[in-house]
């Protein structure tokens, strides 16, 4: 009798999990299930269902168990990502650092109260939710790089202005699928907010750029 069960254990067992592996579904049906399941669980709401709509950008980077790009994806995102870029109609990419540092605070904006859009003239950038931002601030997150000195280290120059602004604007255009928002190409935020911002990162005036 033991005999017996020991050769179910030994034969039956491999042989369900070669079963179970055999009928799991594959990359395609996965994704298409999964959009299903979010797409029905927010359809009792227009505003939720706008935002579930990917652009390709983001199609790409949706990949199925966070599975690596391929140099063809990625050269298709940064491509896309500098196509979205839009300067602003003053030519000027250094906008007033103290209107930059309170959008750098301000975390409103696109938010779903009450199951509509948040009604707000602007919106604002939230960069302390990742970035570590002036001196002595306790209250920032840590999933980017610290912004601390960054114009001490790096410099005023118009090529590093306009390397600030591109990357605020779509980083994805220098670090593809980055978890970085896209505030310029969603249009989250304005050109011209985005000015405020890059003065907020370069200006010796800034309280980033204290020592």
């Amino acid at each position: 009798m033991r005999i017996a069960g020991l050769r179910w254990v030994v034969v039956g067992v491999p042989a369900l999990i070669a079963a179970g592996c055999a009928t799991f579904p594959d990359e395609a049906t996965t994704r298409q299930n999964a959009e299903k399941m979010v797409s029905e669980g927010f359809s009792t709401s227009p505003v939720f269902a706008k935002r579930l709509v990917q652009d390709r950008s983001q199609q790409i980077c949706s990949k199925i168990a966070g599975a690596p790009l391929t140099q063809q994806e990625a050269a298709e995102v940064v491509k896309l990502a500098r196509a979205s870029f839009q300067y602003p109609a003053s030519g000027k990419l250094v906008g007033d650092w103290k209107i930059g540092d309170r959008l750098a605070h301000d975390g409103a904006g696109d938010r779903i109260l009450r199951g509509k859009l948040e009604k707000r003239k602007e919106n604002g950038g939230l960069c302390q939710n990742c970035h570590a931002l002036a001196p002595g601030e306790i209250n920032v997150g840590n999933v980017g790089p610290a912004l601390t000195g960054y114009g001490l280290q790096r410099g005023n120059s118009e090529a590093i202005a306009k390397l600030t602004y591109e990357r605020i604007y779509n980083a994805w255009a220098y670090s593809p699928c980055s978890n970085m928002p896209r505030v310029g190409a969603t249009r989250h935020l304005t050109p011209e907010q985005i000015t405020h911002m890059v003065a907020y990162l370069l200006d010796p005036a800034s309280p980033i750029n204290k020592k």
